[in-house]
């Protein structure tokens, strides 16, 4: 008995043990969790503390940057904030407004004048939580934080609201930054307090922006669909909803395809939203894109607003660092970036028509009225007509540069005042051999293979082109053959210098229009462009040889105002010099020779007074396009004139038509100013050149700038390096071979 007694008592002590045990390894454990628990909660705390330090030094900056700012804001809000913008006005020379850009076929429409497939549409595509936040939506917030730090602090998507929305687009700017994007965030409940949730969907139906000049679903309505906002059907709402977000991308005019595509989500997402039932949605998705395009009497944006509005999105594009681009190495990149520069284009034209710039441009009307006189006289003499359009069928387009300041002081893109397209930057025509200088011969200076003296054969070869009239002339030095616009020998010099190095100061003077199959295309020395060039392209050109061969990035732009902002843009006058200044000298001398010498194709275009002008014709096949393009110390002017849908003018010329426009024009504005010589570079050298045009050792003399260069000596430059050029094709000269190749500089 006492014996059972102790292994009971035995057993009951060891299982007591491991009870105990068991339980203090358990408690062990726990507290070992609870320790690590304490240890990550610590470490959080800490890391929290540290985030909380970083947000606030970022944050706090941006804060105080924008606190006074908001708070003025808040105590002035009105309803006027939120009804449309001010006009965007453009100013001349003088500041004085010449002309601006307003809403047009805006009209306030209440939200009961609403069609609700509209405003809750824009809540399910917009802000689904619009009915029930205060101003900002916590979880789209989130969502868009998210998105930051996955994007290394790069502000990707906003997370705004509807409410915040309205605030960017009438309070504040449309950059992408931290600043402006707290502002709105303080700001919106500010506004929900002040206003009802159907004025705030009011204001953004009336200031949203759905292109062709319609400001506000009221104008849009009528324009596109020929109807009151309220009779809108689910179709056209989202359609409408699809504009608002890009309308440039979804025009349904111009990108229907993508219209259709947008349109058709937009559908969807008020379907899954339950803004229309499924019958509705079925309905709705087959329906075809039909718009109207009703156009009210509204006043045309004349050449000078365009222009203006044109070179305001350029600028604002060069001020956020845009990537351009002129050159192109295949079809790949040249579609990848023609889209990339649409979209950012678009985008800031249609901010600048919404309202609320003032745009200062260099445009003097007086000579504005001067070139549309001389363009209008000019080519008063065709009174054809266009049955379609009312337009004349022959037209003409011309811009003239100030040389001192860089700036454009006139722009004229057709006869008349009436016509908005603008030919002088939207349409891209043949130069013909006005491109010569530019891409031929200041480029053949500047290798060093070739000089005003320099001889070339002139012949008709395989393969090449063909001599106005068929004339050819056999061994003739550059000046002359410039001088009568020869286009074997421009088709040599650009063949021995490659299209490539021509091509290559066209970029760096940014033309446009230049595509990835004029890559290597010898027709190039004669113009033969694939898209063809602008005039406003060719006026920078010239304007860069009449400045010693330094280019400005000027066009007519002087500064831009934001009615929010104040100054956001303001014209620096960045140069690159393109051509040496003894290159671009030379092509300016044997340039004079085209209007000065007999023989010249611009002869008949000497300007009265005396003045020293040069410049050169262009004339393509058939005469379908006809340039001149000329300049003195003073001014560039380039003249282009042609149809729209180019067809033949049987004995026009560049001299003729465009030319005596030219003459025109420019002997107006140089009628107060004394005869100025172009500025010879202190390298420029004078010597004597023999028959073969090489220069004569020991002849070299420093030139007169006031006095004509002598009979038998020609300029030639003392920093280029020369480099032997023959023109034999009958036989190879290893000598000139080995000159003209191992000796070429690099380009």
């Amino acid at each position: 008995m006492k014996e059972s007694i102790k292994m009971i008592a035995s057993v009951t002590g060891r299982l007591i043990q491991i009870i105990i045990s068991t339980a203090g390894n358990y408690i062990g454990i726990l507290f070992s969790i609870v320790g690590v628990a304490l240890r990550i909660l610590t470490l959080a705390v800490i890391i929290g503390i540290f985030a909380s330090v970083c947000i606030y030094v970022k944050v706090l900056p941006i804060f105080t940057e924008v606190r006074e700012d908001v708070f003025d804001k808040m105590v002035n809000l009105d309803e006027d904030d939120f009804t449309m913008k001010e006009d965007t006005l453009i100013y001349d020379s003088k500041e004085n407004v010449v002309g601006s850009v307003n809403a047009g076929r805006f009209k306030y429409v209440p939200i009961n004048d609403i069609s609700p497939y509209i405003y809750n549409g824009y809540i399910a595509v917009e802000d689904k939580r619009f009915k029930t936040h205060g101003g900002v939506d916590v979880l789209a917030t989130l969502r868009a934080g998210i998105t930051l730090l996955k994007n290394h602090m790069k502000i990707t998507q906003g997370g705004s609201t509807i409410t915040q929305q309205i605030i960017k687009n009438n309070l504040l700017t449309q950059d992408q930054s931290y600043t402006r994007k707290m502002a709105e965030i303080m700001l919106a409940p500010a506004v929900e307090a002040k206003f009802t949730k159907a004025q705030i969907m009011e204001y953004y139906c009336n200031t949203n922006y759905y292109g062709y000049r319609c400001y506000g679903v009221g104008a849009a309505s009528r324009y596109y669909f020929r109807k009151e906002a309220s009779e809108l059907k689910p179709h056209e709402a989202a359609l409408l909803i699809s504009l608002s977000n890009n309308p440039s991308a979804y025009d349904p005019i111009n990108n229907p395809e993508a219209s259709l595509e947008k349109r058709n989500a937009v559908l969807k997402t008020m379907y899954d939203e339950g803004v229309i039932d499924e019958k509705q949605y079925e309905s709705a998705i087959k329906k075809k894109l039909k718009v109207k395009q009703y156009s009210e009497e509204l006043e045309n944006e004349n050449y000078v607003v365009s222009y203006a509005i044109h070179c305001a999105a350029n600028a604002l594009m060069e001020e956020e660092h845009f990537e351009y681009k002129y050159i192109f190495k295949d079809k790949s990149d040249y579609k990848k970036y023609r889209e990339k520069y649409s979209k950012v284009y678009n985008e800031k034209c249609e901010d600048i028509r919404a309202g609320g710039y003032k745009i200062y441009t260099s445009i003097n009307m007086k000579k504005q009225r001067q070139l549309q006189e001389s363009i209008d006289n000019g080519l008063a003499d065709n009174t054809e007509k266009d049955t379609e359009t009312g337009k004349y069928t022959l037209q003409g387009a011309a811009v003239c540069v100030n040389n001192k300041t860089n700036y454009v002081v006139a722009i004229v893109g057709g006869r008349g005042t009436d016509d908005e397209y603008n030919r002088a930057y939207l349409s891209a025509r043949q130069s013909g051999s006005a491109i010569k200088p530019l891409i031929d011969y200041t480029p053949g200076f500047e290798s060093g293979i070739f000089a005003p003296s320099t001889i070339v054969n002139d012949h008709q070869f395989e393969d090449g082109p063909n001599n106005s009239g068929d004339v050819y002339f056999g061994d003739i030095s550059i000046r002359e053959a410039v001088a009568r616009s020869l286009n074997t020998v421009a088709w040599q010099v650009l063949e021995e210098i490659t299209p490539e190095y021509g091509m290559s100061y066209l970029e760096k003077m940014r033309f446009r229009n230049l595509s990835y199959i004029d890559n290597g295309n010898l027709a190039l020395s004669l113009g033969g462009f694939t898209e063809g060039v602008r005039v406003v392209d060719m006026v920078k050109g010239y304007s860069t040889l009449a400045n010693n061969g330094t280019y400005s990035n000027r066009t007519c732009i002087k500064k831009i105002e934001n009615v929010a902002n104040g100054i956001i843009y303001e014209n620096t006058n960045e140069k690159t010099q393109v051509f040496t200044e003894d290159a671009a000298w030379m092509m300016t001398d044997v340039l004079r020779g085209v209007i000065s010498e007999s023989y010249g194709t611009g002869y008949s275009l000497q300007l009265e007074g005396d003045q020293i002008c040069a410049g050169k014709t262009g004339t393509t096949n058939s005469s379908k396009d006809v340039w001149f393009c000329g300049y003195t110390k003073y001014y560039t002017t380039v003249v282009w004139a042609g149809y729209d849908t180019p067809r033949e003018m049987p004995d026009v010329t560049g001299a003729s038509l465009p030319g005596v426009i030219w003459k025109d024009y420019m002997d107006k504005i140089h009628t107060e100013l004394e005869p100025l010589n172009f500025t010879i570079p202190d390298t420029i050298r004078l010597a004597d050149y023999d028959s073969d045009g090489r220069r004569i050792e020991g002849t070299s003399i420093e030139p007169d700038p006031y006095e004509e260069r002598p009979y038998g000596m020609d300029y030639f430059s003392n920093v280029i390096q020369e480099v032997e050029y023959s023109s034999d094709d009958e036989e190879d000269d290893d000598e000139g071979q080995q000159n003209g190749e191992d000796e070429r500089p690099e380009y």
